[in-house]
């Protein structure tokens, strides 16, 4: 049976006198503090019973079966698991109730909250891989070197394996035209022969095997490489970016920014970007994806390598940024090189392509 407003009113009442009795308590000097566990004992039930009190005389409202709002002092049994509002004799709300979530909401709540926590461990560890690789790094051509390094291992491997390969086959063969003239003269072939040929074609498996092993492995580093370059160039970028807004440093870093606003103007800025590249770098190009370009790494003194990164708009910013570098030998003439006015120009006649694209 709920509480009605009669017996609100009589709990008001005992409250009352007994914060009157807690008064009298101090002001004539009785024992107060042997009584706190007492007086908490008999704040808590108050509360408690104030609390239900007050919930019973709130009227309930929810919606039945067919969508109709229907409210009232209790909540039928069916209805429980929904949504219900609780309102005073005035009408005001006073606090909600959300109805309870199927199993199906529960799990597609879960697998939501597993795939968000998914994603935000995956962006984490390629912040950290990119970190990583600018520490490793300090330029793309420190990247590709790199990468010619460990490639110019497994080819010295492989080329060892290949000649190895041909002395076995050439054996292979000797003893195969061997244990044919044996045959032809009608002899049986002797077991020590056998057994050298099946010696030497297992022999020929296992080298086979390990070429094949130094292929897989070959793609396996070109691979991640690819990968590298890219995640290094579009970092590395995305710092230099904020580098080219006075010209003096642009010139500096040799380097140019183009912006885009529409997807086309971005387009046909990047196409007018490869073939400018395609034109001038002396250095074939070794990767091109839909972000970057980047040619092969300096080999003389004045030779001219490039690369070109895209980088995606942010939310804050609805223009794409297209970073232009020319990269030039490490050894001091290759530097000067890049400070000759030969340089300069390139990028002049590079960062009018914007101008061409817009007019």
């Amino acid at each position: 049976m709920g509480y009605g407003p009669a017996s609100f009113l009589l709990y008001m009442q005992l409250l009352k006198l007994y914060k009157n009795y807690l008064f009298y308590c101090k002001t004539h000097f009785l024992r107060y503090r042997g009584l706190t566990r007492t007086s908490l004992m008999i704040v808590s039930t108050l509360v408690m019973t104030s609390t239900a009190l007050q919930a019973e005389s709130l009227i309930k409202c929810w919606k039945n079966s067919d969508g109709i709002t229907e409210c009232g002092k209790r909540i039928p049994r069916e209805y429980y698991n929904q949504r219900i509002r609780y309102i005073d004799e005035q009408g005001i709300t006073r606090k909600v109730k959300e109805r309870a979530k199927t199993p199906e909401e529960i799990r597609s709540e879960q697998e939501l909250a597993r795939l968000l926590k998914l994603e935000a461990d995956q962006k984490r560890k390629s912040r950290e891989y990119d970190q990583v690789l600018l520490k490793t790094y300090l330029t793309i051509d420190d990247l590709l070197s790199s990468l010619r390094s460990k490639l110019d291992i497994i080819n010295s491997r492989s080329k060892i394996l290949r000649s190895s390969m041909e002395l076995k086959k050439r054996r292979f063969g000797n003893l195969v035209r061997q244990a044919a003239n044996v045959e032809r003269s009608g002899k049986q072939v002797s077991p020590q022969l056998t057994e050298l040929l099946e010696s030497s074609r297992n022999e020929i498996r296992n080298l086979q095997a390990q070429i094949n092993s130094e292929k897989k492995e070959t793609e396996k580093i070109k691979k991640v490489f690819a990968h590298d370059v890219e995640r290094f160039m579009i970092t590395k970028s995305s710092r230099l970016k904020h580098s080219l807004s006075t010209p003096s440093e642009a010139k500096r870093l040799h380097a140019a920014r183009l912006s885009c606003l529409s997807e086309a103007q971005c387009q046909l800025l990047w196409d007018r970007s490869i073939e400018f590249i395609k034109e001038f770098a002396s250095r074939p190009i070794l990767y091109q994806t839909q972000r970057i370009v980047v040619t092969d790494t300096p080999e003389k003194h004045q030779d001219i390598a490039m690369s070109l990164t895209k980088l995606d708009a942010r939310e804050s910013d609805s223009k794409k940024d297209l970073i232009f570098q020319i990269r030039c030998h490490p050894e001091r003439i290759g530097q000067e090189f890049c400070n000759s006015e030969e340089v300069a120009g390139l990028l002049t006649e590079f960062k009018t392509i914007a101008y061409k694209v817009n007019n």
